[in-house]
């Protein structure tokens, strides 16, 4: 469920193509963008009541149900999905923006027939929805790197509604509203364009092209950017009656149409890209891939996006790539280690190494409390694919990972579900005992053994160097893990040749 409509994709996950589509009818938009659901809430009902039936025709039994929580606040949330499976027996996952844009790459990077050709180019994939705007770039269809763009249909709509009867070129105005949202990242595509590579713009989200130059069977489509430009001019000149009429879409649709064509314009004269893929892959077809992943039917390691958006923000704020890989690789040996301690489990491994990955991200701003600094980055930069509740995690072990320990008074923690302050703990508690082992950022430690005792936990490191300074920052860092774990870590040097 988008902000804009239901969707029913159902997918045969061993052969990976899909089955069946179907989709409701646009949701009526409201000037109160976080009560789009509850103004639609009959029409949701009758639609999913609709795929239901639709579900049991197939004969399908293994389904789920996914929403987009980008307008709406948590506590909402929970109103509606109690809502909804009240009346249809149905419980909703809500997923975040960093999550739906998670989705829309997977969308791209798994389907290898789709993707073939993009593969040893730089891409950029835009996307526009009724409730945000993305782009995102890839190298070898390896996920660079993303940014969330303050621009969406329905706030464009809006703007449209009230210039039309104020002035007499609404259009040159929204341009300018566009431009102002866009100016901060053309610098920054224009320094990271490598001019010596091809270059591919994929588009998701613009339903008016995908009709005009699409079949119905199809779901990319490759265009010369000459060509794309050309059409794009020429509708930016026409009335709303004539783009419909060309396109052959709806009225809601055509509205859609300038605002996509002036943010790729845009976007276009810093990317320079030599081709336009117009698709119909989108966040839905992502969730496929990944319950495939999920039950074995896909080998392709998707969530690789994940860990390399970790990584390539520890790289953009200059992090010590050797101290940030010595405390991923102790940190996840503890873990592996402990497993029976701490019965914690594979996501809760992944989000000890994307946090081991971004902790120290503040040394950029200052290296005095520097852990302040990575928390509310990494407030402002959520990692890609990890939900709302996840990249809190992933700020809170930023957060304490040095010189400060959670505790229920300090405001973001306490506020924390009981939970997720407990996971926090736990995985503090070992990435701080990682960070005390390379102290010195002289990656010292060759080796490290984990031996889990009656009433201690003894690690021993083996090391040609002294290990004087780790020793003094583990005795430090230590207490937490015995306050959460009730055993004392204890650190041992054993002599190894240099």
């Amino acid at each position: 469920m988008s902000t804009a409509r239901l969707e029913l994709l159902i997918a045969d996950l061993k052969n990976h193509t899909i089955v069946e589509r179907a989709s409701s009818p646009s949701f009526v938009q409201v000037q109160d963008k976080s009560r789009i659901y509850q103004t639609g809430m009959e029409r949701i009902i009758a639609s999913v009541t609709g795929f239901q039936q639709i579900l049991a025709d197939y004969g399908v039994k293994n389904y789920g149900f996914w929403g987009s929580q980008q307008l709406i606040n948590d506590i909402t949330a929970r109103y509606l999905a109690e809502q909804i499976y009240n009346r249809t027996g149905l419980h909703i996952t809500w997923l975040s923006t960093s999550q739906l844009n998670y989705f829309r790459a997977v969308s791209l990077m798994g389907h290898s027939r789709e993707a073939q050709g993009l593969s040893t180019q730089t891409t950029y994939l835009l996307y526009i929805g009724s409730a945000s705007a993305s782009l995102m770039k890839f190298h070898n269809l390896e996920y660079i790197q993303g940014w969330n763009i303050r621009l969406d249909y329905h706030e464009i709509d809006k703007l449209y509604q009230t210039l039309r009867n104020a002035t007499n070129d609404p259009a040159e105005i929204i341009e300018d509203y566009i431009g102002s949202k866009l100016d901060y990242l053309g610098n920054e595509l224009d320094e990271s364009r490598d001019k010596d590579s091809e270059c591919t713009l994929v588009l998701q989200g613009f339903a008016g092209m995908n009709n005009y130059f699409l079949s119905d069977e199809e779901r990319t489509e490759k265009i010369s950017t000459k060509k794309y430009l050309a059409l794009i001019e020429k509708l930016e000149h026409s009335s709303m009656t004539d783009i419909q009429k060309k396109l052959h879409v709806d009225s809601a649709t055509a509205r859609h149409v300038l605002p996509g064509s002036m943010i790729t314009r845009r976007l276009q004269s810093h990317i320079r890209a030599d081709k336009v893929w117009l698709t119909r892959l989108n966040v839905w077809d992502g969730l496929a891939l990944q319950v495939a992943r999920d039950q074995g039917m896909l080998k392709h390691n998707i969530e690789a996006i994940t860990l390399t958006s970790s990584i390539n923000l520890a790289h953009h704020y200059l992090s010590d790539d050797g101290h940030r890989k010595m405390s991923v690789r102790l940190a996840l040996h503890i873990f592996d280690q402990l497993k029976k301690l701490h019965h914690l489990g594979t996501r809760d491994r992944l989000l000890l190494e994307i946090g081991a990955n971004v902790a120290d991200i503040g040394n950029f701003i200052s290296q005095y409390e520097h852990y302040h600094h990575s928390y509310y980055i990494l407030k402002a930069h959520p990692i890609i694919g990890l939900s709302d509740k996840e990249n809190s995690i992933i700020a809170e072990l930023a957060r304490y990972h040095s010189a400060e320990a959670p505790a229920v008074e300090q405001y973001h923690y306490g506020t924390l579900d009981a939970d997720v302050q407990m996971r926090v703990a736990k995985l503090v508690a070992i990435l701080r005992l990682a960070d005390a082992l390379d102290d010195s950022h002289q990656q010292k430690i060759s080796r490290l053994t984990v031996s889990l005792r009656e009433h201690e936990v003894v690690l021993t490191a083996y090391a040609s160097q002294d290990l004087a300074l780790e020793e003094w920052a583990f005795d430090k860092k230590s207490q937490l893990f015995y306050e959460v774990y009730g055993l004392k870590a204890v650190l041992k040097q054993r002599r190894s040749e240099a």
